[in-house]
């Protein structure tokens, strides 16, 4: 029994014995929750899926579970704005994404574009990066998704 079960064990014994029903007992005490574990983040592409065949121009839209999006610039915990990979890997942890053709940036906090790509086979991938646009957790880079763009 650890001290705090203790005390409130004596609690509750000295309102019963005063005639009063204790609302907290040392078995709601020890029953008490865990402390839940905080859901590992996913980002992944709503459209298109992996393997579709796309115009070269097309919509993409972004996913996000059990995590926030904000415009680039605004630091608030937990959120990060979205970057779309075109045939390229993912900067480190804590790296800045670069910003070129392949490279694209959303950081007025959008969840949905218009790329074009050229006509062929291309790997696409979603990365949110914070508000100094550096990759937050590997978790915040998406699998990579193969298109055909005709």
């Amino acid at each position: 029994m650890t001290h705090s079960t203790r005390i409130l064990a004596v609690a509750a014994l000295a309102l019963c014995a005063a005639g009063i029903a204790p609302l907290v007992t040392a078995a709601h005490a020890q029953a008490a929750p865990a402390a839940t574990a905080k859901p590992t983040p996913e980002i992944y592409f709503h459209a298109p899926q992996d393997g579709d065949t796309v115009s070269t121009k097309l919509t993409v839209a972004f996913g996000l579970r059990h995590y926030g999006v904000a415009p680039a610039g605004v630091k608030m915990s937990n959120t990060g704005h979205f970057h779309v990979l075109i045939d390229a890997e993912a900067p480190a942890v804590g790296v800045v994404v670069p910003a070129d053709a392949r490279h694209i940036h959303y950081g007025m906090g959008q969840i949905e574009a218009t790329i074009t790509l050229t006509p062929g086979v291309h790997t696409l991938r979603l990365v949110l990066a914070d508000h100094e646009h550096r990759v937050i957790s590997r978790d915040l880079v998406s699998k990579p998704i193969r298109v055909t763009a005709r």
